[in-house]
C-alpha cells in the first residue's frame, strides 16, 4: 500500500508560496493562512527550509519562532 507523505507535500506548498513572492518578505501568518499547508506542519517545514539554506528568517518572535521569512537569494 502506498502512503502519502504529507510532510513533503506541505513543505512544497510552503516553498511554492514563498517563491511566488519573489524575494519579498512573507509573514509566517500569511504562510499559514494562504499556502494550503497544514498549519501544524508550517513551523517544522520552515525550520528545515532554513537549515537547508533555502530560506532566510528576517524576524523572529520572542521565543525564537520565525515570524517573517523570505527565500534566500541564490548566488
Amino acid at each position: 500500500m502506498d502512503s502519502i507523505n504529507y510532510k513533503i507535500i506541505d513543505t512544497r506548498k510552503i516553498a511554492d508560496y514563498i517563491s511566488s513572492h519573489s524575494g519579498t518578505v512573507v509573514t509566517v501568518d500569511d504562510v499559514i493562512q494562504n499556502s494550503g499547508a497544514d498549519k501544524l506542519r508550517v513551523y517544522p517545514a520552515l525550520f528545515e527550509l532554513e537549515q537547508s539554506g533555502w530560506l532566510e528568517v528576517v524576524e523572529r518572535e520572542e521565543l525564537g519562532a520565525p515570524s517573517v521569512v523570505r527565500r534566500k537569494k541564490q548566488g
